[in-house]
């Protein structure tokens, strides 16, 4: 069974995403910000992990570069603001695909396993 870490201040959010995966079948670990988040990783191998963007304390591009210090895990980046982000620019924050938290639930869950059953995925925007 694969582990995800999901990563967000918005606990809506949190329980949306975290009972779209427990529904396919995931493991899911949330953590309600970005040191919790760090700390988890450090602690618990993911084979996933899913943060915000935006957050209190500590943004969700600090939370990036710290976890990729830490380990390699293909990382998706999520925000409920318009990302103006180019696929080459994936590479450059550290993360492997930049969504929408409004992507349709079909569509999250295809990236997610695609993630998952490729172990890395090819860098995207959704």
């Amino acid at each position: 069974m694969k582990n995800v870490l999901i990563i967000d201040d918005n606990e809506e959010i949190l329980n949306t995403f975290k009972q779209l995966l427990l529904d396919e079948g995931y493991r899911v670990t949330t953590a309600n910000n970005g040191a919790i988040g760090i700390i988890l990783s450090m602690r618990k191998h993911f084979d996933l992990i899913i943060t915000d963007l935006n957050m209190p304390e500590i943004s969700g591009l600090d939370v990036i570069k710290r976890i990729n210090n830490i380990i390699k895990v293909p990382i998706i980046l999520m925000s409920s603001d318009y990302l103006p982000v180019e696929p080459d620019d994936t590479n450059r924050l550290g993360v492997n695909a930049v969504i929408s938290k409004t992507i349709d639930d079909y569509d999250f869950c295809e990236l997610v396993k695609y993630c998952l059953e490729d172990n890395v995925c090819e860098s995207k925007v959704f």
